[in-house]
């Protein structure tokens, strides 16, 4: 089985929380022509491996971010194209710097309202219009198609403020845009349609 025949299989026959999303992202990062991907959120590289594959097939690169190890390995013809940074992803966006041109973003890692927030406010000084920023989880916890803002205290850390959802959802619908596939706890397109921050490009 080829990488690609393993991704499709995953998403039709897989149970992890977003595998019925991996031929998404494949087809996101391929039809945008993305070659300078950022991942964040790692964790056994689920979502690492079709990302990974349009990187090699755009001839591009994903740069993955974890603040734990990953035991994901990818193939010798992957191999090139990825670089893994252990660390918080506050740290590593703040250092990326702003004439670099991101294609796409994917951000699954700790899901808190204010970490969300604070990745978006500087993602958004770092990203044109054309540039993708995919969310996992804005319907977590078997709510689809629903999204979940839970803002009791029970919701535990991660979710007791509103979680990723109010951080998406606070945006201001002037400069952004958003839409979700209602499924497998939600995947979030996310699109930046103006911003007087950013000269065009």
């Amino acid at each position: 089985m080829n990488t690609i025949e393993k991704i499709i299989n995953t998403t039709v026959n897989g149970d992890g929380d977003s595998d019925r999303h991996l031929t998404t992202l494949l087809g996101i990062a391929l039809g945008s022509k993305a070659k300078t991907i950022i991942e964040l959120g790692v964790r056994g590289g689920g979502t690492t491996l079709p990302l990974l594959e349009a990187a090699r097939i755009n001839d591009g690169m994903l740069f993955s971010v974890d603040i734990e190890d990953t035991d994901f390995e990818p193939n010798k013809e992957q191999m090139e194209h990825w670089s893994f940074h252990k660390g918080d992803s506050i740290g590593y966006l703040r250092q990326i710097p702003s004439k670099v041109n991101i294609d796409l973003i994917y951000i699954d890692d700790w899901h808190s309202y204010e970490h969300v927030k604070e990745q978006l406010e500087i993602i958004d000084s770092l990203v044109s219009p054309s540039t993708i920023i995919v969310l996992h989880d804005l319907m977590y916890g078997g709510t689809c198609p629903f999204y979940h803002s839970d803002l009791t205290e029970s919701a535990g850390d991660q979710w007791a403020k509103g979680g990723p959802y109010r951080a998406v959802a606070e945006l201001n619908p002037q400069f952004w845009e958003f839409s979700t596939l209602p499924w497998n706890n939600g995947l979030t397109i996310l699109r930046k349609k103006y911003s007087s921050k950013f000269k065009q490009r």
